[in-house]
């Protein structure tokens, strides 16, 4: 099964940020698309359980952010 997992982010002329109220926006039927099933998912499940690879794909893209800011920062 091939999941897309979709985020929204921003920069806010100083830093890149998650933004999690504009994902809720953009994507009324959750942020999961599987390629196989056409359908969309949500990736928290419920009772702190989330939808497979989401924690790595959300870990991944912290990383991303955080090495963008320090970057920017030249850190």
């Amino acid at each position: 099964m091939a999941k897309q997992h979709h985020y929204a982010v921003y920069f806010d002329g100083t830093e890149w940020h998650l933004d999690i109220d504009t994902e809720e926006h953009a994507f009324p039927n959750g942020t999961v698309y599987d390629t196989e099933t056409k359908e969309w998912d949500y990736a928290y499940q419920g009772n702190g359980k989330w939808i497979e690879g989401e924690e790595q794909a959300m870990h991944q893209l912290q990383t991303m952010l955080n090495k963008m800011n320090q970057e920017r920062l030249g850190v």
